[in-house]
């Protein structure tokens, strides 16, 4: 994802030039295919960047309950300002005195960045407000509201301008989670974004699924709409989030080891995995092509089966650690594996099959061998594992030959291995209910 986000920046270098106001891109991609993810490790990168930009980070399905998501931008620019060591007074007080959202947001940024409660500043806030309207003797009919409040939208949209404008080289609002917004909220933010921070030197970035994106906006307008024209006025340039390589897994994978599995204080693993079988394993990660999302639910899960003591720590036999790995990717990459293992209904040509279309011929005969040593497989009554392996197509039906030592996968199973993969499938069922 690093060569990606170098390329993205330096297409924002360019691009930004060549748009009137600010510069809307939308990062396009299914749900749960790693757009917050590549968004974090690209903040990430962007504070090691020389000239870094100012950025501005929102989550718009966390201010959806708001209702309004001008607050919500104005405040996370506000926060940005200040964490880079100014002080956002001009657009908080711009933000006070636009008057129609002066209660929404005036109150809630005075109290959130100057430490002011609105709720014990209340009667002073009132009996100022009263003593301005009747110096300025404002009359109160609906087109000096409107005059008003369009006074007051220009006022804010110059604060803006003055910190996005003043900024070097440029100010970055990355938005993530669009589609999981209410259609009228996303359609709202849309809106907000071209008609309040139309500014040269803004720049946008929009993460959501275009296809959430459409289903949003004709819910608004009508399945008449033309979306294409529509989304045209808003979005100037759309990008594809590639598709994660074999070096992003390992660095996911490592990270979320990381977080789920060993904390400091909080989590011990019972788990023990040598870097063989960690690379089997984010192998197996890529093949099956789970998302960060996905990838995330694997390592929840695994969080719940491997905490431990530390007198057990890293003391799980490596069969039952690496077959609970898999076993938790299954069940959300392959469910229809997941379930066969588990109920060892999983027969034995089809098991070749799905290994073959996955993982290719790389090391087909190891995979095989896990799920038959624990259990996964459909066998005979009576079937040796040379017969077994001989219907799965692994063994020549003309040979007379015992397959591979299983002694290694057996001792890595422990006592009574013939049923495995079931007891893992119980758990993880067991865990899955309780969310």
């Amino acid at each position: 994802m690093r060569d990606f986000s170098q390329r993205l920046g330096k297409f924002i270098d360019t691009e930004h030039n060549f748009v009137e106001g600010g510069l809307v891109i939308a990062l396009s991609s299914k749900f749960g295919s790693g757009k917050s993810t590549f968004l974090k490790m690209w903040s990430s990168y962007l504070e090691e960047v020389e000239d870094k930009p100012l950025v501005v980070s929102l989550n718009a399905w966390e201010s959806d309950y708001n209702g309004d998501p001008l607050f919500a931008v104005v405040s996370a620019l506000a926060k940005a300002v200040q964490m880079k060591g100014e002080a956002p007074d001009d657009l908080i007080e711009a933000a006070r005195d636009s008057g129609w959202f002066a209660t929404a947001i005036g109150s809630q940024l005075v109290h959130k960045f100057i430490g002011i409660d609105p709720a014990a500043a209340g009667e002073v806030a009132e009996k100022k407000k009263v003593e301005r309207l009747e110096n300025e003797r404002v009359p109160m009919d609906a087109f000096s509201i409107y005059e008003g409040r369009r006074a007051a939208m220009k006022s804010l949209k110059e604060a803006i301008r003055g910190l996005v404008a003043s900024s070097s080289p440029r100010a970055l609002f990355i938005v993530d989670e669009l589609d999981r917004c209410r259609p009228d909220y996303a359609i709202s933010y849309l809106e907000t974004i071209k008609h309040i921070f139309d500014i040269k030197g803004a720049i946008f970035i929009l993460s959501a699924d275009r296809q959430q994106l459409e289903n949003s906006a004709k819910t608004a307008f009508g399945n008449d709409l033309d979306f294409e024209e529509y989304y045209r006025k808003f979005v100037h340039r759309e990008v594809t989030l590639p598709p994660i390589s074999t070096r992003g897994y390992v660095k996911l994978a490592e990270e979320y080891v990381t977080y789920y599995l060993v904390r400091e204080g909080s989590r011990i693993c019972f788990m023990g995995l040598d870097k063989e079988r960690f690379e089997d394993l984010v192998e197996l990660f890529g093949a099956l092509r789970l998302t960060p999302r996905q990838l995330q639910e694997v390592f929840r899960t695994l969080g719940h089966m491997f905490e431990t003591s530390e007198d057990n720590k890293g003391r799980l036999l490596w069969c039952l650690g690496v077959g609970s790995v898999t076993m938790a990717a299954f069940r959300v990459g392959a469910p229809d594996v997941f379930h066969s293992l588990g109920k060892k209904q999983l027969e034995p040509v089809d098991a070749v099959g799905f290994l073959k279309r996955t993982m290719g011929d790389s090391h087909l005969d190891w995979w095989f061998s896990l799920f038959f040593t624990g259990g996964g497989l459909r066998t005979k009554e009576g079937e040796s594992a040379e017969d077994v392996y001989k219907r799965a197509g692994l063994v020549d039906a003309n040979e007379s030959m015992v397959p591979r030592d299983l002694g290694h996968w057996r001792s890595g199973w422990g006592h009574h291995s013939s049923n495995r993969f079931g007891q893992i499938y119980d758990k993880i069922e067991q865990i899955s209910q309780w969310g």
